[in-house]
């Protein structure tokens, strides 16, 4: 086996990295930024029309894990750099699947899913994205595999929920909310009564691991399966912290268009023996 890596610089890429490495995994990682401890990396701009084609003869790969997209917090859900990575993750796995390549790994997000559903299941529930960055991801999911159907590879296109974890934007809610108790930020409002799919980012490199490892076929929704009210985050953190929640429960919640409920199915992830390693108050305990 021999992994090509895609965004193991990232957030999430980096944990996937990590999970290869402790299976003994061969792998090389391909992007503009070389990710600490790789052993193997070849330096390329995907968004800058290299020769996939070339890239995949040179690296050799029997497996694909592709998780590169921008992913500015704040601005990329309407970014136009998701119609270059749309392009660009096509003709990568195009090239994959052309060398005769194994297994693919493309990650899809929860902002696919029609979010007036709530409940997120892979085979009932309808796509209709309400951002650029759900949109493209579909879109791209769609071309991948009729690609994947065509060549008789399988394609695993996992559908990310709610990451948390060591390395993830200080800027995001959890990162946020301890910034607040610690008096590093002034505290801040938000939906309490939302239920939200938060996964820990090192069980989501398992599942893909195990995704990768099981060869499976499909959308597959990579999350806890377990909703949280982000009322219940904040009354953890603020108990780790020592803190009294009502400095942020008490504060008004942001006017947001979005639903009450989303929460995916995990039952196909399960399936492939799959087990989240981290429950939600201990990780935040030692966060």
């Amino acid at each position: 086996m021999r992994v090509l890596l895609t965004g193991g610089s990232g957030f999430i890429g980096h944990h996937v990295a990590r999970a290869l490495t402790s299976a003994g995994v061969e792998f090389i990682t391909i992007g503009r930024t070389s990710p600490k401890d790789t052993p193997k990396h070849v330096n390329v701009d995907l968004l800058g029309s290299p020769d996939f084609e070339a890239l995949i003869k040179s690296t050799k790969p029997t497996h694909l894990i592709h998780l590169a997209w921008c992913t500015e917090h704040g601005k990329y859900w309407e970014s136009q750099d998701n119609l270059g990575w749309m392009t660009s993750t096509y003709k990568l796995f195009a090239a994959f699947a052309k060398q005769g390549g194994t297994h693919a790994f493309i990650a899809g997000t929860c902002a696919e899913y029609d979010w007036r559903y709530g409940y997120c299941d892979e085979e009932l529930t309808p796509c209709n994205p309400g951002t650029l960055y759900g949109i493209t991801k579909d879109a791209t999911r769609r071309m991948c595999q009729l690609l994947a159907s065509a060549s008789g590879m399988p394609l695993t296109w996992g559908r990310i929920f709610f990451p948390f974890g060591p390395g993830e934007n200080p800027r995001r809610l959890i990162p946020s909310l301890f910034k607040a108790f610690r008096g590093e930020i002034e505290p801040f409002g938000v939906n309490k009564h939302y239920l939200r799919d938060f996964i820990y980012v090192e069980d989501i490199a398992s599942a893909i691991f195990i995704c990768m490892h099981e060869m499976s076929d499909g959308v597959v929704n990579l999350g806890s399966g377990n909703p949280v009210s982000l009322e219940q985050i904040v009354r953890i953190i603020a108990s780790v912290e020592g803190k009294d929640p009502s400095a942020i429960l008490d504060k008004d919640s942001p006017k947001k268009a979005e639903p009450q409920l989303l929460v995916g199915s995990c039952g196909k992830l399960r399936s492939l023996g799959w087990t989240p390693k981290q429950d939600l108050t201990s990780v935040l305990a030692n966060f």
